[in-house]
């Protein structure tokens, strides 16, 4: 598996298991919030500097996201959305009385 994998596959894990939304972790680690999903998803390659932001509000070492993790662990699942997230960004229709 590509080293970018490994990693984007220890972040969500990491991430989920201190329940913690893409949008924070993006922003305590001071990148876009799609780039975060870029780098969950194997796509991006975050460069060093970056995986030690990562690490350090995600409260590992560098160490921790770029170790392969079990193959046979199976994929963490996502967190809940709550109102604020899912309502985010929506346009609502305006309600006629």
């Amino acid at each position: 598996m590509d080293i970018r994998k490994h990693v984007g596959r220890n972040v969500r894990r990491l991430r989920l298991g201190r329940r913690i939304s893409q949008e924070v972790l993006a922003l305590e680690s001071d990148i876009d919030r799609t780039y975060m999903s870029g780098i969950e998803r194997g796509i991006s390659n975050p460069s060093v500097v970056l995986l030690s932001r990562l690490a350090k509000v995600l409260r590992v070492t560098v160490a921790d996201l770029v170790t392969p993790s079990a193959e046979k662990e199976p994929a963490p699942k996502n967190l809940p959305r709550g109102r604020n997230v899912s309502q985010r960004g929506r346009k609502t229709k305006s309600r006629r009385k």
